[in-house]
């Protein structure tokens, strides 16, 4: 496919994929590095809720890592848009004139219609989906005492945050299943640690694992079907699987230390976990059927909390020496690195994007971009919270 005059014109500012297409569009998707920020503006949106809406677009767009938002006479495109019974009737326009590099209908509420309308235009600039329209789950001790904690879920920019549990007890590291239905967690209010599932639409609570012993750290497979845990029923701490809906465990690890936090591969067929079998706690991946596990060279000497990237390229955690910081390994390479800048990071999970990550920090949630180590708080009007994890 040719290039437009139009895209000639800002190549100065962008660099040019013109093979893919819009979904909204015919008009050419824009992939730019991944580092570079292309100037937008977003022109007042109409309607009663326009001045909600046209805020929560240009937040999500400065969010991204992809967008400078700017003056219309500054801007390389300008978002425009109208409110509707059903949502918001959007449009991404050059400057330099020709197709609109996006233009849709989102459905919803205003902000609802809002990330929609943002994750469309930034994913047609960069070839990779937004995460604006994402929600993350975590445990919160703001409604209890200290040694109770909830489990919550809001948006990924902290807003519409409501409380899921009401247990009066512990409740840790909640999961969202593949297609955001559900969260796993494990919670003390038994006076065990068990593992339950939450379904969110018909707000039914089931208990899926109560074996003697710890249930924790569950995590859904791709498909849903299936949870990883780390279960202490054979003695010590070992990873585990069992239906989602509950049943008898497979067992994966026979280790002589503790075995937990299981995260699956995207396609599937690998976990990474954690393991002390060696002194401190370092990342290993196994087959999801089991097998002979492997250990990741991390460069860390206390490594937890994986999390696979969406794009299956890449494992976060978190290191827990050195204050608190968060490294990804990079599967191809064999390499690690660190991504953070400060202290007290933990508990990664990626956004959709596989370059975004929601921590926590010193009981804040944050996002965190791997590019550039920037972090930006993610206001919810919650404190001591802790284990964040978005759905994708």
């Amino acid at each position: 496919m040719l290039l437009s005059l139009a895209m000639r014109l800002i190549l100065p500012i962008l660099l040019l994929t013109p093979c893919l297409l819009s979904a909204q569009s015919a008009a050419p998707v824009i992939v730019i590095e991944q580092t570079r920020k292309v100037d937008v503006a977003v022109s007042p949106i109409a309607g009663t809720e326009g001045p909600l809406a046209t805020r929560v677009l240009e937040e999500d767009l400065k969010r991204s890592g992809a967008c400078r938002v700017v003056e219309p006479s500054a801007a390389a495109f300008t978002l425009s848009g109208t409110l509707t019974p059903s949502g918001i009737a959007g449009k991404a326009s050059p400057k330099t004139g020709g197709a609109p590099l996006v233009e849709a209908s989102y459905s919803g509420d205003a902000r609802r219609a809002a990330h929609q309308f943002a994750d469309a235009f930034v994913e047609a600039l960069t070839g990779t989906p937004g995460f604006a329209s994402s929600r993350i789950t975590f445990a919160s001790a703001s409604a209890g005492k200290n040694r109770k904690k909830e489990i919550y879920i809001s948006d990924i920019d902290g807003a519409n945050a409501r409380q899921l549990t009401q247990d009066g007890a512990l409740g840790y590291g909640p999961k969202f299943s593949p297609d955001g239905s559900k969260i796993a967690y494990s919670s003390d209010k038994s006076g065990y640690r068990d593992t339950y599932v939450i379904d969110l639409n018909s707000k039914k609570r089931t208990c899926v694992a109560q074996f003697p012993g710890q249930n924790t750290g569950a995590a859904f497979s791709p498909d849903g079907s299936t949870l990883a845990l780390s279960l202490s029923k054979f003695g010590n701490p070992e990873i585990c699987t069992i239906p989602s809906t509950g049943g008898q465990p497979t067992r994966l690890t026979n280790a002589r230390g503790t075995d937990c936090s299981p995260t699956w591969s995207p396609d599937g067929t690998k976990i990474v976990y954690v393991s002390d079998e060696r002194g401190s706690p370092g990342l290993y991946i196994l087959p999801a059927t089991g097998g002979t596990p492997e250990k990741l060279n991390t460069e860390s000497s206390y490594t937890t909390e994986p999390d696979w990237s969406p794009d299956g390229k890449k494992i976060a955690y978190s290191i827990t020496s050195g204050g608190g910081q968060i490294g990804v390994y990079d599967i191809e390479s064999k390499k690690a690195r660190i991504v953070s800048r400060g202290s007290g990071l933990e508990s990664p999970s990626w956004t959709k994007n596989s370059r975004h990550l929601v921590c926590s920090q010193n009981g804040t949630l944050v996002l965190l971009d791997s590019m550039t180590g920037e972090a930006i708080k993610i206001p919810n009007n919650l404190s001591k919270n802790t284990e964040p994890n978005t759905t994708r």
